[in-house]
């Protein structure tokens, strides 16, 4: 699958085009919607208020200060989010599954104002088509690593000195976890259980909590790190694990710097466009195809369903590697019989 370049459109500039009376609007139904469901205020509720504050963007680049609430708006609805659509898919090139979720953000809005009376009806309701088979497209790469790739990058990490003490623990932890990067964006040393090789009660996606594992090499190098912090870093005052230091101050490792570390464990083997998930797949896969239990691989990751992890995190096996397997187990059963 060929690279996609992603158009980096939503800059700091664009900000000046948002309607802050709109802004307003949606500030009042965020924080009604926090007060309901705080679990997820920096995780769920952080991504649709970015996903919305990119519609006002484009909203008031494309149609001046035109209200939400306005007749006008609520008039020519379908017409403007069928032209954000358009948009999203032609300049941005989103794929469907985003699309889906930036009208989800603008249709969320409107539920909840015509619950509060600040408009008689929600003005695409209905009218609009969803995006068909979001779920079966991908545009962005997925990889699987090999166990030999995992070891060249663990090789990597700790000979070469360009590579910090961070990148390790990171790079073992997310691995041996398996987690989502909402997950390690929260390891924190008050619910770190090094006796037991684990964070406990680590907030997940949809508000979930689990546990956070990972094996004795991140335990030695999390000990080392401590001690190092102890003494010639923040002693301690910090609470997360991974941390930064910004202005003078050490504060806790964001999203982008942990994917800015994820991209360089790819470059390692000479995948230029690695990510997290990539990291989660590969773990998950690993686990599946060395011990052949699928429901294994799914309570690792913390599915409901183990069709889930077949679907989305098991290599797909090529027409070969099924025959191959077939005569493995025919040969197999023929030896035992004899």
């Amino acid at each position: 699958m060929a690279h996609v370049t992603r158009v980096k459109y939503f800059t700091k500039d664009k900000e000046k085009f948002i309607n802050p009376d709109n802004l307003k609007k949606y500030k009042k139904y965020l924080q009604s919607n926090i007060i309901k469901n705080q679990d997820v205020k920096d995780t769920t509720y952080k991504r649709y208020e970015g996903l919305f504050r990119h519609f006002l963007m484009w909203l008031g680049e494309n149609y001046g200060d035109l209200d939400l609430y306005s007749d006008e708006f609520m008039e020519n609805a379908v017409d403007i989010m069928e032209n954000y659509i358009m948009f999203c898919q032609e300049t941005l090139l989103n794929h469907k599954k985003i699309i889906n979720m930036k009208i989800s953000a603008v249709s969320s809005f409107y539920i909840w104002s015509m619950k509060r009376g600040f408009v008689k009806y929600h003005p695409f309701d209905g009218k609009l088509d969803r995006m068909k088979k979001a779920n079966e497209e991908h545009i962005l790469n997925s990889y699987f690593l090999t166990e030999e790739q995992v070891q060249t990058i663990r090789r990597e990490l700790s000979e070469n000195d360009k590579y910090s003490i961070q990148d390790q623990i990171l790079f073992e932890v997310s691995f041996d976890s398996a987690n989502r990067i909402g997950a390690l964006l929260k390891l924190q040393l008050s619910k770190l259980d090094l006796e037991h090789n684990m964070f406990v009660d680590i907030r997940e996606k949809e508000g979930y909590h689990t546990q956070v594992v990972f094996g004795s090499v991140a335990k030695e190098l999390i000990q080392e790190w401590l001690e190092m912090r102890k003494n010639d870093y923040d002693h301690l005052e910090c609470d997360s694990l991974l941390i930064t230091k910004y202005k003078g101050k050490y504060k806790p490792m964001g999203d982008s710097a942990i994917r800015d570390r994820m991209r360089k464990y790819g470059e390692i083997i000479q995948i230029s466009d690695y990510r997290p998930h990539c990291q989660r797949k590969s773990r998950l896969n690993l686990v599946y195809e060395e011990t052949g239990d699928l429901a294994l691989a799914a309570e690792l990751a913390n599915h409901k369903s183990t069709e889930t992890t077949r679907s989305f995190y098991c290599k797909p096996k090529t027409k070969a590697e099924v025959m191959e397997k077939i005569n493995a187990l025919k040969e197999k059963n023929e030896a035992e019989s004899k």
